[in-house]
């Protein structure tokens, strides 16, 4: 089950990573997550769902995030448009990256899966 399907929990954005993923109970009915599982963004989108972004000195994944989507919470997203597993991936500026276009985001949420560790 998600969070947000989970009455005693509280709500979350759709844009945030931890709606992704699965809540488990444990034996004392406490929440978590599988931080294990892997993000899978469908790859076999036209490149026509994506804007090219130059990485400047000031940039950070969440200023990135917060520069395209008007939001830091998406930032996991452009880190796996681009393939990068690590988040603490040095930015080096003048890099070129891919962002998906904001009118197709809402549908790349509904279509993103996850796979156990």
């Amino acid at each position: 089950m998600k969070q947000n399907q989970i009455e005693k929990l509280l709500r979350l954005n759709s844009e945030n990573l931890e709606n992704i993923f699965n809540v488990y109970t444990d034996d004392k009915d406490s929440y978590f997550y599988n931080i294990l599982q892997t993000i899978v963004v469908p790859t076999d989108l036209p490149e026509g769902y994506y804007n090219k972004y130059t990485i400047t000195p000031e940039d950070t994944w969440p200023y990135i995030s917060y520069k395209i989507y008007h939001t830091p919470n998406m930032w996991w997203l452009i880190l796996s448009a681009n393939g990068i597993i690590n988040p603490t991936t040095p930015l080096i500026p003048g890099t070129i990256i891919r962002a998906l276009k904001i009118g197709a985001v809402k549908a790349i949420l509904e279509q993103i899966t996850v796979q156990e560790g």
